[in-house]
Order: C-alpha cells, then structure tokens, then sequence
C-alpha cells in the first residue's frame, strides 16, 4: 500500500471496512493480474495424480485472496507501530508481487522448471509473511498458513507436471 493511501487512511479515518475493502480488493486485482498475464495451461500436457477439475482453481485461488486480504486487513488493524505495519505491508507486496508472475512463468511461457524455483520464492516470502503477520495478529498468521498449503499443493502440480511432460 502506498505512503498516500495510508496517510489518506489516517487523515481521513477511515471506517475499518473500508480498509478491508481497499486491502482485499488489492489483493483480488494482484490475482486478477496474474491470471490475466498467466493466461491458460497448454491442455497437451499431462497432469498428475490429485490434479483437481479446472474449475477448482478460480475458486479456491478467489478464496486464498480473500482469505490473505483479510489477515492483512487484520494485521493492518491490529499492529499500531507504523514502521512495523509499513514493513508487514512491504513483504506482503513482496509476496504478492512473486505470486503475480508465477502464471506467466508456468502457463504462458511454459517455463515448467523455472516456475518451480519462482513458487519455492512465493512459498518463501509468504512464510514470512505468515510469521511476521502472527506476530502482530495470530488469527492473521493463521489465516496465512492454509493459503500457504494451497502453495504446497501448487509446487506439487507444478513438479507433477514438469516430470510427467519432459
């Protein structure tokens, strides 16, 4: 979130949904982006097992957004030290920013064995995210740990699929 909108935010005070609001959405758009960029999987290849119906995805990844908007939301909320809130925000672009090109790595480019070390990176900075996010708000870092499993189960399609297709 930018240094405006959070003075705008403080300024302003604005009601607490708003911020849910505003943070969720953001987070709804960074994956709206990612899917667009990412665009579709060539259907050639072959899928592994546990591979779920396509229709699964959309689903759950509006799910895991929502789901992580609002531990930032929460996180936001709860941490009154600005620095620390402004430093949770940071990582949390960082996380999402590596989030946002995994689809264009995977599915457009097809870049199967480069995607896997970009997503071990998403897994990464998303654990961060969970600790720091648990520090100031645990439901936050809890909330943060079942989208972290759905990245788990990401990394395995996304082997799944480079092993099965070489």
């Amino acid at each position: 979130m930018s240094n405006i909108m959070q003075s705008q935010i403080q300024n302003r005070k604005l009601k607490p949904w708003a911020v849910a609001l505003i943070i969720i959405g953001v987070t709804l758009l960074v994956g709206f982006a990612g899917s667009l960029i990412g665009g579709k999987m060539d259907g050639s290849y072959k899928q592994p097992p546990l591979h779920p119906a396509d229709w699964v995805f959309p689903v759950v990844w509006t799910i895991n957004y929502i789901g992580i908007g609002f531990a930032a939301f929460l996180t936001f909320q709860a941490n009154q030290d600005r620095a620390r809130r402004r430093n949770d925000l940071i990582w949390y672009g960082i996380h999402l920013f590596f989030n946002m090109l995994w689809p264009l790595f995977f599915f457009r480019l097809n870049l199967l064995a480069f995607s896997i070390f970009w997503l071990v990176f998403n897994i990464i900075s998303a654990v961060i995210v969970a600790c720091r996010f648990y520090k100031s708000f645990a439901a936050a870092g809890i909330i943060m740990i079942v989208y972290i499993m759905w990245l788990f189960y990401a990394f395995y399609l996304n082997c799944g699929v480079m092993v099965l297709n070489i």
